[in-house]
């Protein structure tokens, strides 16, 4: 049951990532004002503090080792957010922001962060 949980759990991200992925890639008519404290920040660091907890809940359901379910889950929430801006200077009417992959980055963090505050919570005692 916990596999089936785990595949549940990583098809939703999955899904999730793509959404996300699609929403930022979508052709804009006018550019925002980018300011650095912005609440296009607030959303940059929401959406990835739940693409990061997805993965790390993922992970937890499929029982994988603690450092295999960390290190992968910083790597694939980088990867999205550093590919999500990228190819945001090839959409119409996007840029690539720097400030908007800091506020991702910061999204993760603090993911990462209440794992390691809250560990009995994001991950299972291995059997």
């Amino acid at each position: 049951m916990s596999e089936r949980r785990s595949f549940l759990y990583f098809v939703l991200t999955g899904a999730y990532a793509v959404l996300l992925m699609v929403v930022l890639l979508l052709p804009s008519d006018s550019l925002p004002v980018h300011k650095v404290f912005s609440v296009d920040k607030f959303w940059h660091i929401l959406t990835y503090f739940l693409l990061t907890l997805g993965l790390v809940f993922s992970f937890r359901e499929g029982h994988w080792q603690r450092w295999y379910n960390r290190r992968w889950t910083l790597i694939l929430s980088l990867a999205h957010a550093g590919v999500s801006e990228v190819l945001q200077g090839f959409s119409p009417g996007r840029a690539s922001d720097l400030t908007d992959w800091i506020a991702n980055c910061i999204g993760i963090g603090l993911a990462l962060l209440l794992l390691n505050i809250f560990p009995k919570f994001f991950e299972k005692d291995r059997d």
